[in-house]
């Protein structure tokens, strides 16, 4: 959904204590709650007016305020504290699931809150069952789902390794258990990801802090852009026409020889704009692409070979080599400075705040101005998702509790990531805020990376830029059998699966 960064500090704050102070099932928090708008609202306000006051917790709490599950232990198998991964700002001991107590921190008091009140509505108890590892999740799982010994409710996992494993048949179909429709679940994901038009066996949204570091995104040198007379390009974003041919304009414009050596050397010169030689295939999302989709029936297809794909792949190939437009490095060149863009994961943001350039953060940029929206790749590998066991004994209970921890993360957990750690501590202006709703709303997910099939589309899409040399055409069409034969069994597996 998209991710408003709206509310202040303050703000935050009395939602958390409001959440956190209920005694009696959840019903003493609405009502204050409740209370709470009107007072804040003048008493001429009209009826319309006062509903639209109403917060995703009050929405959460009416709809799931007669569900009561009698003191029912709900338990979690995640990556435990720094298990996963977790950046700075994100605290060493903060993960998704739970925190033992609040401690002044924002991210880790929004978690203790949303915990609590879901707790105290729903009359259960939030117990994590961490593991020291991904990978040891992943092989519990399998080990266990098997031979149906399972003790947890759900898995919280890396969204790369849940794929898989829900094509083994390993989880329960979600769309049978949840409404996805409700604001607080990653539209995204969902439009991504559902089969068939119904079935969907991973999910993300409010609940999840790590698919939000892990989106790509363009930091820009902001002083760098000063000196050269140029502004960020926030309007342009917001006008739609923040596109690889403008991003080409600037960069160009901002590169200098500094050594004068006759070449340009990330670290010594001037550098229009940087990728790591392993993100380039982050752009074909950029260009509003795909290499697996799924069609308007529901069924997966390969785009590898469209004419819209081909052509993405030729303008990429256009700027970043024939024009020289890209340069291999990574975020730690772009900290010391001499760098106008780069592309990188939003997780490093938190190191930028030492960086003695102004910088300001952008989506990555269209192929042209005929394009809807932008695309901003998520990366699978740090992304975790939630899923459902297959030998879950009660799956409309836990879907119930996933709907309230979701919901109450809206005005917990998302706010303060987004309004604290975000807003108020990671950028330096207010126009970055703006720009991140938009990159959290265009998030760009994709089957085949989340399969890894072979690693040919990686392959594919680093290996114009790496060799310097367009032979997408030629490499796709020998790959094509293989992935289609790759598609075509993950298009059966699911089809057979029973739930």
């Amino acid at each position: 959904m998209k991710k408003c960064i709206s509310l202040s500090l303050a703000l935050i704050l009395a939602a958390l204590s409001l959440l956190s102070c209920s005694d009696n099932g959840g019903e003493e928090t609405k009502s204050a709650s409740s209370e709470t708008v009107q007072q804040s609202a003048s008493n001429t306000e009209s009826e319309s007016e006062t509903e639209a006051e109403k917060t995703v917790t009050d929405t959460v709490r009416e709809k799931y305020s007669s569900y009561s599950y009698d003191g029912y232990e709900y338990k979690v198998l995640a990556p435990g504290p720094n298990a996963h991964f977790a950046y700075d700002e994100v605290g060493a001991d903060v993960n998704e699931v739970w925190v033992e107590e609040s401690d002044g921190t924002p991210l880790n008091d929004a978690i203790f809150a949303r915990n609590l009140a879901t707790e105290d509505l729903l009359g259960i108890k939030v117990t994590p069952i961490f593991a020291d590892n991904d990978e040891i999740i992943r092989n519990q799982v399998k080990t266990e789902v098997t031979a149906g010994t399972t003790d947890y409710d759900t898995v919280l996992n890396r969204m790369d390794y849940i794929g898989p494993q829900a094509e083994s048949g390993l989880y329960l179909n979600l769309m049978d258990h949840l409404d996805t429709s409700n604001p607080w679940w990653d539209k995204n994901i969902v439009e991504t990801f559902t089969m068939f038009n119904s079935k969907l066996y991973w999910i993300t949204g409010d609940i999840n802090v790590f698919d939000d570091f892990a989106v790509e995104v363009l930091f820009t040198n902001k002083s760098i852009l000063e000196q050269n007379g140029f502004e960020l390009p926030y309007k342009d974003v917001l006008e739609g026409k923040w596109t690889i041919d403008r991003m080409y304009q600037i960069a160009k414009a901002c590169e200098k020889d500094l050594d004068g050596d006759g070449k340009m050397t990330v670290g010594k010169d001037v550098i229009g704009h940087i990728e790591g030689n392993d993100h380039i295939k982050h752009w074909i999302y950029a260009m509003g692409e795909k290499s697996c989709d799924i069609d308007k029936d529901g069924n997966l297809e390969v785009n590898i070979l469209t004419e819209s794909h081909i052509s993405a792949i030729d303008t990429l190939f256009s700027y970043m080599v024939d024009k020289q437009m890209t340069y291999t490095g990574a975020w730690q060149d772009f900290l010391k400075g001499g760098i106008v863009f780069c592309g990188a994961m939003l997780g490093p943001i938190n190191s930028l705040r030492e960086m003695e350039d102004d910088f300001g953060v952008i989506p990555m940029a269209k192929k042209d101005e005929a394009q809807e929206r932008y695309g901003n790749y998520v990366s699978n590998g740090w992304t975790t998702a939630y899923a459902v066991p297959m030998t879950n004994k009660d799956p409309d209970r836990t879907g119930i509790i996933l709907e309230v921890l979701c919901g109450f993360s809206t005005d917990t957990v998302r706010s303060a990531l987004y309004d604290v750690l975000f807003a108020a501590k990671l950028v330096r202006d207010t126009e970055s805020v703006e720009m991140l709703n938009i990159i959290f709303d265009t998030k760009s997910y994709d089957w085949a990376v989340d399969f890894s099939w072979g690693g040919n589309f990686a392959n594919l899409y680093n290996g114009i830029y790496n060799t310097k040399n367009n032979t997408y055409v030629s490499g796709a069409t020998k790959s094509q059998k293989i992935i289609n034969k790759m598609l075509d069994r993950v298009i059966e597996d699911f089809k057979n699966l029973e739930y």
